[in-house]
């Protein structure tokens, strides 16, 4: 009978139990049909939303359009000059008085800006960053570009950036025009993002939704909403609206059946963008609550006492009564015990732990009654453990094993289990107990104990262990392989036997006092082999002590640093000393020099420094080769060093530069013995494999402390006086003065002051004209460069061109003395007849570069001249840079009909050979020839030599510097030269040019 009572009540719980999860399971379909109800609502008025503010942006450009084509109109009226632009300037602020959604108008022509209105003097704009180059065009509008979002009130200027940290935005939004001249503009204005913002944020839209407006690339013009991976819908959505050709959709993305969120696009019908707003549905979750909050609350009120009154029906009956009783009878008998017992049920429901169970796992009874032990398991015991484990207990067996499981906090711990279940009198199990005991400190102990031997047997370094007598106990394999020793010979020998001899007494002794005073010592040390090789150990040795602190021995490890060594002193070697030659680098050079320097201080004697560059080395190594060049530096460094003294310092610098520190001088005189024995010795035959090759040097000599402070001074002043013995010749030496120092300040600070001048536009061109012998007619006018320095005045050509030729700033001197020069030339066709042609200087670094050729094409093409308006003026020493190279960039100019010219002929390398080989159209004679030609026979002589050569080869002449009438009068005898000089015309302005060319074709009739 009490079997059969025992049964029934399990089942009326269930039915109890079954009833209550149907109930609730209704009431959660009922929630979740008004939930998606709720979530297609959102999604309806998310795509109505963006049809809204799809219709509200087209409506915005349309009228942006219509503003920037009327001024477009307006710039037709009229050509470019002031008057025009101020009135298109007037316009385009009336525009944006009534267009508030518009912050700023511009005007550009190529890259300068011709109107802004912010400002009456417009500086250029950043082009590059505004994104309407690579912006997508629609066929429908009348050509309104749309550029990127920037940060930023106002279009950046150009060389600047938008500003990241502003909070305000513009979009550029532009078309694209022509003037009356045919010039192309392009109208751009700065649209106010915010004024779309509020109208977005007018609309019903919750806080979690996102808007955003995009170009057909996915790029994002105005976002306003959360930030998040909304945009990475968007663009994934908007390249299938694109594939389908439609104009809008919108499309759900789920997790399984679960709704996360709605994306709705829309296309603007007449440009290239689209609208897309992302529902974020976990707020139409919390939307949803705030909705049926009170049908919400009604249900789980009902849900509770339904639930509540089951528990209770449940919980009075007899069985579980009977149960509880029993389950708390055994936990008072077993609650106290110092091993972990657990007792579950036939399934493995928890129904009982004890106190011993809380302190070990963490959790509390509360926590685990009605679970699974499985809740302990760290997933490091393997899953067959578990396998055998049940099938012993439902054999009806005990088992006994290990877990490695898991603390609450998440810690992991070992423990020894033994499990058997209870069986009744039917034999049914009805429990199963499990005692357990924590083993986790032993299994440490293990693992501590198992490390440290493997730890000892693989480690790198040699480990020696010895007892409190010094007596070696045990070593590893490390060891064996360092020493050459075998454990079997060392045991019970003292370290004393690996000694080398090296160090005395008193290194041991030192050792053994500091290892009594703090129990360790480390350090380098000289140890021998067995094969007796010597070779460095680092060292380092602890005392070992007992539980009772009671000293029981010492630890060594020791490692073979030979091959650190090695390194080091490789190391010191590479980062002290030139590799091609041995001598100091620079690095040593430097701290050498503050030494020597230093020494002077303190011995009151001085210190010279000579800093030395060779001669002619890059034409060794253009005829022989690198290879020929390196072995000249290596005998270079030999000769260098055989003429100093020992404590001296030579280095190399860099290069083909090299610098000597002769330290304690107390005679000036050897300086000049020193440099002159270089001298003598550098200029003597090198033989380079088969080659025999000659150079000299240049040095430039500075003392300290007389004419420097500073080492940094000292060499900066030796390197100024060294320039100075090159443009004496060279093969020389030059000491450093005050007027080299100031000379020295000067050229930097022009060179500063030159970066300067072309932004602030202190250039500017003269024109000089070049007659024909009569002095009746202007055959060509010469264009030179002229700096008009805001404080020096005006600075002569002769100082800064060779200042702007040693930097990068001759290419862009260079470009805007063509343009220039080209504009010039387009004026005089424009304005004569018989326009003279105009000659243009080009240097021979804007050759090198290779690209003189595509800026004259370019000009040409833009101003639509012809090639014949313009003369290239080079120098000799072109015709002698890279034949191949030079050759094809004349040639492809004397093609666009461009005459070239040699000037400055005679004063460089002449040679018949060149004149022969390039397509060269005319010679310059260098003043330097006029100067005495009244006085000196062999100058009339040479100068009618070269007119008569230039005359037999079909070369026209130009004599310059003619400034006598007696010069003239010889030149007419030799010839009939084109003449440049100031007897007939110093050089001018182009409107004083223009002028002086009108009144020669002015007829006898008009005057």
């Amino acid at each position: 009978m009490r079997s059969t009572n025992q049964k029934k009540p399990p089942s009326f719980a269930r039915w109890v139990y079954g009833g209550v999860l149907a109930t609730t399971l209704l009431f959660i379909v009922v929630l979740w049909f008004s939930f998606m109800q709720s979530i297609q609502e959102r999604t309806e008025r998310s795509a109505l939303y963006a049809r809204m503010i799809e219709g509200t942006v087209t409506r915005t450009l349309e009228g942006l359009e219509v503003s920037l084509v009327s001024l477009s109109d307006d710039l037709l009226d009229g050509d470019l000059g002031k008057g025009h632009t101020a009135r298109i300037r007037d316009r385009a602020l009336k525009i944006l008085k009534f267009a508030p959604q518009l912050r700023q108008i511009v005007v550009i022509k190529g890259r300068d800006t011709l109107i802004d209105t912010q400002t009456t003097s417009p500086k250029n704009i950043n082009l590059n960053i505004l994104g309407l180059d690579q912006s997508a065009r629609s066929t429908y509008s009348l050509g309104l570009i749309i550029g990127n979002t920037l940060k930023g009130r106002f279009l950046p200027a150009q060389g600047t950036f938008p500003d990241e940290a502003s909070l305000r935005e513009l979009i550029p939004i532009a078309i694209e025009t022509d003037s009356r001249q045919g010039e192309r503009l392009l109208i751009i204005a700065t649209f106010n993002p915010s004024y779309l913002t509020r109208y977005i944020s007018d609309l019903d839209l919750e806080k979690s939704d996102s808007v955003y407006l995009t170009d057909l690339e996915g790029n994002t013009l105005l976002q306003k909403g959360l930030y998040g991976p909304n945009r990475s819908y968007v663009i994934q959505h908007l390249k299938a609206i694109l594939s389908e050709g439609a104009d809008e959709h919108w499309v759900n993305n789920t997790f399984g059946t679960l709704p996360l969120n709605t994306t709705a696009i829309r296309l603007l019908t007449k440009y290239p963008l689209a609208v897309a707003i992302v529902v974020n549905h976990q707020g139409s979750f919390f939307l949803w609550l705030q909705q049926k909050l009170s049908l919400l609350l009604i249900l789980l009120i009902s849900n509770i006492i339904l639930i509540v009154g089951a528990v209770f029906v449940v919980r009075n009956g007899h069985r579980a009564m009977e149960m509880k009783a029993e389950v708390a009878l055994l936990s008072e008998v077993v609650e106290h015990s110092p091993t972990v017992i657990v007792i579950t049920d036939p399934d493995g429901t928890i129904e009982y732990v004890n106190g011993c169970f809380e302190k070990i796992t963490g959790y509390r009874k509360d926590e685990v009654i009605g679970r699974n032990p499985r809740i302990l398991k760290s997933g490091e015991t393997s899953d067959t453990e578990y396998t055998k484990m049940w099938q012993t207990l439902s054999e009806g067996g005990t088992w006994q094993g290990e877990f490695h499981n898991k603390h609450k906090d998440g810690s992991l711990y070992w423990e020894r289990s033994s499990i058997g279940p209870l069986i009744n009198e039917e034999g049914e199990i009805t429990h199963y107990i499990a005692l357990k005991q924590p083993i986790t400190e032993e299994k440490k102990a293990q693992e501590k104990l198992r490390l440290a031997s493997a730890v000892f047997s693989v480690a790198a370094e040699a480990i020696m262990v010895t007892d409190q007598h010094n007596r070696i106990q045990m070593v590893n394999e490390s060891f064996e392989q360092i020493t050459g020793y075998s454990e079997s010979e060392v045991r019970g020998k003292t370290p004393s036997i690996l000694k080398s001899g090296l160090h005395p007494s008193s290194f041991y002794q030192e050792m053994n006092h500091q290892l009594e005073a703090t129990h360790a010592w480390e350090g380098e040390i000289w140890n021998k082999r067995k094969n007796g090789e010597v070779y460095p150990q680092w060292l380092t040795i602890s005392c070992r002590f007992n539980p009772a602190g009671e000293h029981e021995g010492y630890v060594a490890l020791f490692s073979d640093i030979t091959q650190r060594k090695q390194d080091e002193a490789i190391i010191i070697q590479q980062a002290n000393y030139d590799t091609l030659t041995g001598l100091c680098n620079r690095h040593l050079f430097e701290d050498r020099l503050k030494q020597a320097l230093a020494l002077s201080d303190r011995s009151q004697t001085k210190t010279a420094l000579l800093y030395i560059d060779l001669d002619r080395f890059k034409y060794v190594n253009d005829t022989f080769g690198h290879s020929a060049g390196d072995l000249l530096l290596k005998q270079v460094a030999g000769r260098l060093t055989s003429c100093i003294r020992r404590t001296d310092t030579v280095a190399r610098l860099g290069g083909d530069e090299f610098a000597v520190v002769i330290t304690e001088l107390t005679r000036i005189a050897s300086i000049e013995e020193i440099a002159q024995k270089i001298l003598h010795s550098l200029v003597q035959t090198y033989q380079l494999e088969n080659n025999e090759a000659y150079i000299s040097c240049s040095i430039g000599i500075a003392i300290y402390p007389d004419n420097a402070a500073t080492p940094e001074r000292l060499l900066l002043n030796a390197d100024n006086a060294m320039y100075k013995a090159k443009q004496r010749g060279r093969n020389t030496r030059e000491y450093f003065n005050q007027q080299l120092n100031e000379d020295s300040l000067r050229r930097s600070q022009l060179e500063q002051d030159l970066f300067k001048a072309l932004e602030r536009d202190e250039f500017y061109l003269l024109y000089q004209p070049i007659w024909s012998i009569d002095g009746d007619r202007i055959e060509s006018v010469e264009a030179l460069i002229r700096w008009q320095h805001p404080e020096r005045g005006t600075v002569s050509p002769h100082e800064f061109i060779a200042i702007a030729e040693e930097s990068v700033l001759i290419h862009a001197i260079g470009k805007w003395v063509i343009h220039e020069a080209c504009q010039f030339a387009r004026e005089l066709s424009d304005s004569c007849k018989h326009a003279p042609k105009v000659s243009i200087n080009i240097s021979s670094s804007q050759f090198l570069r290779g690209d003189v050729e595509e800026q004259l094409t370019q000009e040409i093409t833009a101003l639509k001249l012809k090639g014949s308006d313009l003369i290239i003026e080079i120098t000799e020493s072109i015709l002698l840079l890279e034949e191949q190279k030079i050759y094809q960039q004349l040639e492809s100019m004397v093609s666009m009909g461009v005459d070239i010219a040699v000037d400055d002929f005679g004063t460089g390398y002449s040679s018949l050979s060149y004149l022969k080989k390039y397509p060269v159209q005319r010679l310059k004679i260098d003043k330097s020839f006029i100067d005495d030609l009244e006085s000196n026979q062999d100058t009339q002589s040479l100068v009618s030599g070269m007119i008569s050569l230039a005359s037999s080869l079909s070369l026209k002449t130009v004599v310059e510097g003619v400034e006598t009438q007696s010069q003239l009068d010889l030149l007419k005898q030799f010839g009939s030269p084109m003449i440049q000089g100031y007897l007939l015309a110093r050089p001018m302005t182009g409107d004083t040019l223009l002028t002086l060319l009108q009144k020669q074709t002015t007829t006898p009739a008009e005057k």
